[in-house]
């Protein structure tokens, strides 16, 4: 897109007609002989005298427009990259500090000393998005209620702090998981379709759906085209197993969840995890398949061009001072 110009301050502008200052004849340029006939005819300096004029002029101009501050304006850009629109919904519930035991440990007063789902998953997430290349990513995280801690951006910087965020204070007692899952949802309406658009829940799974909100989370991914990836967090060898669940098996509320996303019409994967090598791998198996063409519109910021002109200017000035001393003053 062609960039619109414009000038700070354009008053300086009026102030050109002084570059045609050095195109005027001055008798100090004049050199008397008694018979102008004898000289040679000089074509190097008479080419000087007239780059020195072309320069000088070239040279004022450039400081006038410098002081006018020649600016790009802002503007607005459509670029097309590889990756997806993908809105990080974490969990921040209290369970989400707990420690997750080694494999061998099952009782639950010898996970002392371990790392924490939440600081396993603030690790993994930060990793993930050092590794994307142009996603637009957002963060959310939910307990009682959900919180939107970053839109859309694709400031690394800003989602690496979001995601750090995370771990300030203690977790909330309560998880309502549904009222996060809308709001997610909620983040991609009246918005373009630009590519994938991807919700990475990042939870333990202690949470149930009542019916209502199940049905207005069913619509809401269908209508925005939403694709949900579940990072299921287990707290210990006796959480239960959802990749080796049965039809006769109790419904647990992380079974009741798991089957609920099954249900949807919209695409579903589940990746259970058990300690942070295994999170590594989902969001290794999520990085290799969210990685499709997406345009997007970038806003590009006002920008000033002064720096650029003086720097010109002040090239021209030196040239000046070297044809200066290279023209004769005097015969003698």
């Amino acid at each position: 897109m062609t960039a619109s110009f414009g000038f700070a301050s354009p008053w300086a502008l009026a102030l050109l007609p002084l570059a045609l200052l050095p195109l005027a004849p001055r008798i100090s340029d004049t050199l008397l002989y008694s018979h102008v006939a004898w000289l040679p005819r000089d074509r190097l300096g008479h080419a000087a005298g007239i780059a020195l004029r072309v320069i000088a002029v070239a040279t004022m101009l450039l400081i006038v427009i410098g002081l006018a501050d020649p600016r790009e304006t802002e503007r607005t850009v459509t670029r097309v990259a590889r990756g997806a629109e993908i809105m990080v919904l974490m969990d921040r519930s209290s369970s989400m500090d707990a420690f997750v035991p080694p494999k061998s440990v099952y009782a639950a007063g010898a996970m002392a000393g371990g790392v924490s789902k939440n600081a396993s998953a603030r690790e993994v997430l930060t990793r993930f998005i050092d590794k994307r290349g142009s996603d637009l990513v957002g963060f959310m995280m939910f307990g009682t209620s959900p919180l939107l801690v970053l839109p859309f951006t694709r400031d690394k910087e800003a989602i690496r702090s979001a995601v750090a965020s995370t771990g300030i204070g203690r977790g909330i007692p309560d998880t309502r998981l549904d009222r996060g899952l809308l709001a997610a949802i909620g983040q991609y309406e009246r918005r373009d379709y630009n590519g994938n658009r991807v919700i990475i829940l990042v939870s333990d799974g202690g949470a149930r759906i009542n019916a209502p909100m199940r049905s207005r989370i069913a619509a809401g991914l269908a209508r925005e085209r939403i694709t949900v990836y579940f990072i299921y967090l287990r707290s210990s060898a006796n959480s239960t197993d959802l990749n080796a669940i049965t039809p006769a098996d109790e419904s647990s509320e992380e079974v009741e969840l798991h089957r609920y996303f099954q249900s949807l019409k919209t695409p579903y994967r589940l990746y259970q995890t058990d300690d942070s090598s295994a999170m590594a791998a989902a969001m290794a198996e999520i990085d290799a398949q969210q990685n499709f063409p997406v345009s997007y519109v970038e806003r590009v910021p006002e920008r000033s061009r002064s720096t650029s002109v003086l720097a010109l200017a002040l090239v021209g000035c030196a040239l000046l001072f070297a044809l200066r001393f290279a023209l004769l003053r005097s015969w003698s």
